[in-house]
């Protein structure tokens, strides 16, 4: 009698135990030391991020479908949270139908699914991991804080702290160095190298911190469940989706787009969501509890569904 195999390919979780360890070490820090995550974001957003997006930038192959992952992602960031308002509504009249649409629109592409790829699929997955970071990131800080804050801001308030952004300026002093052919002194690149080399391991420590900052179990059923259907289902659903249309009629993006896609699919939900709750007073306990529940369900989910149906 054949034994039944579950579609769980074990090599791919073996891959992700160092991201596994130092999401523990950031938990430990945590708990023992009462190390507080904000301080390790602000240098990992504002230094180690600019860092990653300007070494890849400068070194992908610049042209073709490329150039339009972050606006593709960025539409369909906007789309998704533009179908989950009025459904939320439905639900909740407390402000938590402004979080769960925000959240519903992005994920933890940066932190999360940056180390992600690299570890599943390689350094060459880093060109287009930034690529649809970096559309999210634009959704969070303009349509996507329009959303979670539309009473207290204007388009225009968001638009500009779009612009404040150091991403935002990595990348176009990047792509301009790329296309221009710009030399940069070998020691500036070295320092690049150095920076862009601790982006994983703070980033992945500032999830075990988020964790470690749970204190009390407040679980929001409907709240997880609502922001769990389109983190893990919806989005991957979507990712797939356009997988299949563009190995059958596009053909606009090659193998390593197409993992980098289901990877970033199903990353757990956005850390900074837990900052607008706190920000606005929205149940920031419920909020932190389901941004946690998403990160240890992550750690399974993805290898699982990657190893079932990774292109």
């Amino acid at each position: 009698m054949e034994s039944m195999s579950l579609p769980f390919d074990t090599a791919l979780a073996l891959k992700l135990v160092p991201l596994y360890i130092l999401v523990a070490v950031g938990f430990a820090l945590g708990r023992l030391l009462d190390v507080k995550g904000q301080d390790l974001g602000r240098l990992a957003l504002y230094v180690l991020s600019p860092a990653v997006v300007f070494k890849a930038f400068v070194g992908a192959d610049l042209k073709g479908a490329l150039l339009l992952l972050p606006l593709g992602v960025f539409a369909l960031c906007a789309l998704t949270a533009l179908l989950a308002r009025p459904l939320a509504a439905r639900c909740w009249t407390d402000g938590r139908e402004r979080i769960a649409a925000f959240t519903a629109g992005t994920g933890n592409t940066g932190f999360f699914g940056i180390p992600a790829c690299l570890a599943l699929i390689g350094p060459e997955s880093l060109p287009y991991v930034v690529m649809v970071s970096f559309g999210a990131t634009a959704y969070e800080n303009s349509v996507g804080y329009y959303t979670v804050a539309r009473a207290e801001a204007t388009m225009g308030g968001a638009l500009l702290r779009v612009l404040k952004f150091p991403g935002l300026h990595a990348c176009w002093i990047g792509v301009a160095v790329n296309l221009y052919g710009i030399k940069v002194p070998p020691s500036l690149m070295q320092t690049v190298d150095i920076l862009s080399g601790g982006f994983v391991p703070v980033g992945m420590m500032i999830v075990g911190l988020g964790l470690a900052q749970i204190r009390r179990l407040s679980l929001d059923v409907g709240f997880t469940a609502f922001t769990f259907a389109f983190k893990f289902a919806l989005w991957p659903a979507l990712a797939l989706g356009f997988i299949w249309l563009d190995k059958t009629w596009l053909h606009g993006l090659g193998r390593t787009a197409h993992q980098v896609l289901l990877v970033e699919s199903l990353v757990p939900l956005a850390a900074v969501t837990v900052v607008h709750a706190h920000l606005r007073n929205i149940h920031p306990d419920r909020a932190a509890i389901a941004v946690a529940g998403s990160t240890l369900f992550a750690l399974a989910w993805l290898p699982l569904v990657f190893g079932r149906f990774g292109p």
